[in-house]
């Protein structure tokens, strides 16, 4: 597939100041990307499927770990991943993640052709919503693609503060190669793993109202805190990589959770698994 768009037709290209601050910090902000009225639709869509309203498989679903270990007696979703991919009317999700408001700037990072990894979407309740720890998303992508530098987009659904747990970066650590990670005791968000070395006296709280959207580099360490307010702090997040990558290990590629077409061509690496629609896997479940 070829929808090539010229750079004449990108509206929302970087501007000096953020190739400046991507190049040197490893991230970048943009404010009122999005309206209160588009986040409320997918935030709506979203709590649809937390209720059970619309179909959702359950292993796109984490748990709160605190709910799922017993701990407190509430019902509560941590969050979902590769929304985009399930027949069950997410396709708003997938509109999200082609949005040129998200790829124009990753375009001029990556280039013209680019694929998915991953939708997510994150609730953080009030109280008991849980942080997780400094971590390079890089390091996960490595055991499935062969690739350079991937490009992450945090859109804030509500405000985000140190409050309620905002994102922190480390600046500059994309410079630094990516770290080891290791195992964390118990349970909380085991899905997660520890960076080695990553000092939160380094990081920076990242607060952005509702609408907002980082951009940062898959090498960058960043870390987020529990939610200690009576708020919600949701966020939608949308990975992408160069058309050109290739599987690390094409006999183990997860067929589930292909990569997604986004915008440009596609090539021979992994344009056989390259999905370019929303496609059903409920009945996998």
């Amino acid at each position: 597939m070829n929808k090539d768009t010229t750079s004449e037709e990108r509206k929302f290209r970087l501007t000096p100041e953020e190739r400046s601050s991507w190049e040197e910090n490893g991230y970048f902000v943009r404010y009122d990307v999005f309206t209160k009225e588009e986040n409320d639709d997918l935030a709506q869509i979203a709590d649809d499927i937390a209720i059970g309203k619309r179909p959702f498989p359950n292993y796109h679903i984490f748990q709160n770990a605190l709910v799922r270990d017993g701990k407190i007696k509430e019902q509560g979703i941590h969050a979902m991943h590769n929304i985009q991919y399930v027949s069950c009317n997410c396709k708003e999700f997938l509109a999200r993640t082609r949005d040129p408001r998200l790829t124009d700037p990753a375009v001029d990072i990556l280039g013209p052709d680019l694929l998915g990894l991953n939708n997510l979407y994150i609730w953080k309740p009030p109280k008991i919503g849980l942080g997780f720890p400094w971590h390079q998303d890089k390091w996960y992508f490595n055991h499935q693609y062969k690739t350079g530098t991937t490009v992450a987009t945090w859109t804030a659904i509500d405000d985000a503060d140190k409050e309620n747990g905002c994102l922190y970066v480390i600046p500059g650590s994309h410079k630094q190669g990516v770290r080891e990670h290791k195992e964390l005791e118990g349970s909380q968000q085991g899905e997660f793993k520890q960076a080695e070395g990553a000092r939160d006296e380094d990081g920076v709280a990242v607060e952005i109202p509702a609408g907002a959207v980082i951009w940062f580099n898959s090498q960058v360490l960043h870390k987020s805190t529990d939610n200690h307010s009576e708020r919600f702090r949701r966020s939608n997040i949308a990975h992408y990589i160069s058309a050109k990558a290739e599987w690390t290990r094409p006999e183990a590629v997860n067929k589930k959770r292909p990569p997604m077409w986004i915008r440009g061509k596609t090539y021979a690496g992994m344009a056989d698994e390259v999905q370019h629609d929303v496609i059903s896997i409920l009945e996998s479940d």
